[in-house]
C-alpha cells in the first residue's frame, strides 16, 4: 500500500477581481469619446469618464496583483525523488 506523501508545490489561485471588466468598459469609454460625437452626452465626457474607469481599474488589478504576490509562500522544501537503481540489459535473440 503506497503512502501519499505531502505535496511539494502549492498552486495559488488568484481572488476573483473586478478589475479587467471595469478596465475594458474604461476603454469602451475611450473609444466612444472618440467617435461617439454628440450622442447623449458630449464626445468628452464618455473619454473622461472612460480615462478614469481605466485608471482605477489598472490601480485595483497592480495593487491586487502586489498584494498576492507577496502573501505567496517564500521558501519551499526541495523534494528529490530517489530514483530506484536497476540494471537494463540488451535484449538477445532467441
Amino acid at each position: 500500500m503506497s503512502q501519499i506523501t505531502k505535496p511539494t508545490e502549492t498552486i495559488q489561485i488568484p481572488a476573483p477581481s473586478w478589475g479587467p471588466a471595469l478596465f475594458a468598459l474604461g476603454v469602451l469609454g475611450l473609444v466612444a469619446g472618440t467617435f461617439a460625437n454628440d450622442f447623449m452626452f458630449p464626445a468628452w465626457f464618455y473619454a473622461f469618464v472612460g480615462f478614469f474607469f481605466c485608471l482605477f481599474a489598472l490601480r485595483s488589478m497592480i495593487r491586487k496583483g502586489r498584494r498576492s504576490f507577496y502573501e505567496l509562500p517564500r521558501e519551499q522544501e526541495d523534494a528529490r525523488a530517489e530514483l530506484p537503481v536497476e540494471s537494463f540489459k540488451a535484449p538477445t535473440a532467441e
